[in-house]
């Protein structure tokens, strides 16, 4: 979205009141929006809608708003008394009036994501030396990839052309873009949409591990009485998360990445198991993309990726250690020897004793098992998360005592938890880990989630060798 501030007047009215204003719409990010009366007028603190046609004739609804009073003198009112109420939103509608939120509802969305482009690319531009010497350059159609299922279609479409507004100069640039489309089944919400939106971006952060925006919304309104022209209207807000120069990370064709190209034949079993486990594997999702979006301590992504896969072995994997009618005679035998003042303390205290242990779920994660990998490959799931040369059995524990620290403080773990140089590798790793595991759930071909896998870690071991390397000829990097 384009940093643009404007301002723009209009008449303005508020969701079922019957009130007509005279404001200020201030069209840049957020689009506030200022109105004033000449007396005092009580108005709701939270509104549905905020709707109205600017003086250039642009229609405008504000959704989710919120309304703040006040009095203010100044001269843009010859320093006459005015009563103004601000008017905050979370989006803002452009091209059209919606007069009550029941009415907010679409048919289609469409909207691009950074890095969308590269993510997604395929060839579609050919140019070659024709007979006398002369370029040709020729545009090769790109079938649309689609998902469907009983709420949606969703489309990942193409469309290439030339620069329009180039000079007449001995260049020509001509462009590929990629676009996204939500085609609904039944006119939708909003809010659901969005809810939508998201789930597909954060599906792309998992797939280039960056962190992605929203560049643009648009979308075609749900009539209940068809119209000769259904123009597509613009999506804005403080609710949606546009992109930011500052945020971008510019994804490049070397990075380690799984590609659009390289799901073409499972996108629709890929998109089916994302929508369908998201929900359920949202904890999971959040904590992990945490440690792309936040600029926090190497502590805090440390502990957020340890709970994500203790909170994931617990979503997907047996939760118990012994069967529940074996635990509870075992409970029984052991409360027969306590005391009766005894008794509840330690019930509460073995509460948890039939589940898995934060070691016993990392081992289990940390020795990831084949469920059809070609022979080429099955060998790298013995050695794909070994860590320094650390035996497993080190590792878990290092893992534990760095989150029991970073959690408790206790004094007598401060020397046993790890930390600099190899907090961050250990962060890495356990990164990567994550992300192994995130990607398998979605049924993408095994070879190539391992060979991904494989690859990052073989980065991260060439990290720690040239380390250790500097080190032991004490030099610096």
């Amino acid at each position: 979205m384009t940093n643009k501030i404007d301002l723009q007047f209009g008449k303005w009215h508020i969701g079922g009141r019957d009130l007509n204003l005279n404001g200020i719409l201030h069209v840049n990010n957020n689009f506030d929006l200022e109105l004033y009366s000449d007396e005092f007028i009580s108005l709701p603190y939270y509104a549905d809608v905020v709707y109205g046609k600017t003086h250039q004739g642009k229609a405008y609804t504000l959704y989710k708003c919120s309304i703040r009073g006040g009095k203010s003198t100044s001269i843009v009112h010859d320093y006459q008394s005015k009563y103004t109420y601000h008017v905050s939103c979370d989006y803002a509608l452009e091209g059209k009036i919606f007069t009550e939120e029941q009415e907010i509802k679409f048919e289609e969305i469409y909207f691009s994501v950074t890095n969308l482009n590269k993510w997604a690319y395929q060839k579609t531009v050919d140019i070659n030396l024709d007979d006398s010497s002369e370029y040709v350059i020729t545009t090769n159609r790109v079938d649309d990839l689609t998902h469907k299922n009983d709420e949606f279609e969703l489309d990942i479409s193409y469309f290439t052309m030339p620069d329009y507004n180039h000079r007449f100069t001995n260049s020509l640039k001509i462009e590929t873009n990629t676009q996204i489309i939500f085609k609904f089944n039944n006119p939708t919400p909003l809010i659901d949409a969005h809810r939508l939106i998201y789930k597909v971006r954060d599906f792309i952060s998992l797939c280039t591990n960056t962190r992605t925006y929203i560049k643009y919304i648009s979308a075609k309104p749900y009539y209940s009485v068809p119209q000769e022209f259904e123009p597509r209207i613009q999506i804005y807000g403080r609710a949606i998360e546009f992109e930011n120069d500052g945020d971008i990370e510019e994804l490049e064709f070397y990075d380690q990445y799984i590609s659009l190209d390289q799901l073409k034949n499972d996108f629709n079993v890929c998109m089916k198991n994302w929508f369908e486990k998201s929900e359920r594997l949202k904890p999971v999702i959040d904590l992990y993309l945490s440690v792309n979006y936040h600029r926090t301590s190497h502590e805090r992504h440390f502990l957020n990726l340890v709970q994500a896969l203790e909170a994931y072995h617990r979503l997907t994997r047996n939760n118990k250690i012994l069967p529940k009618e074996e635990h509870d005679k075992k409970m029984e035998s052991i409360m027969a020897n306590v005391p009766e003042e005894h008794q509840k303390w330690v019930r509460d205290k073995l509460a948890f004793s039939n589940e898995p242990s934060l070691h016993e779920r990392l081992e289990d994660l940390l020795t990831p098992d084949s469920n059809g990998a070609s022979p080429h490959h099955i060998g790298k799931y013995y050695s794909v998360f070994n860590f320094q040369d650390k035996e497993k059995i080190q590792l878990i524990r290092d893992i534990k005592n760095t989150r029991n620290y970073n959690t408790h403080f206790d004094e007598r773990l401060l020397k046993k938890s790890i930390k600099g140089e190899e907090l961050y590798q250990l962060i890495s790793l356990l990164k990567l880990t994550m992300e192994f595991y995130l990607l398998r759930e979605l049924e993408i071909d095994e070879d190539v989630v391992i060979l991904l896998t494989w690859e990052k870690s073989k980065q991260l071991s060439t990290r720690n060798s040239i380390i250790e390397y500097t080190k032991d000829k004490n030099m610096t990097i």
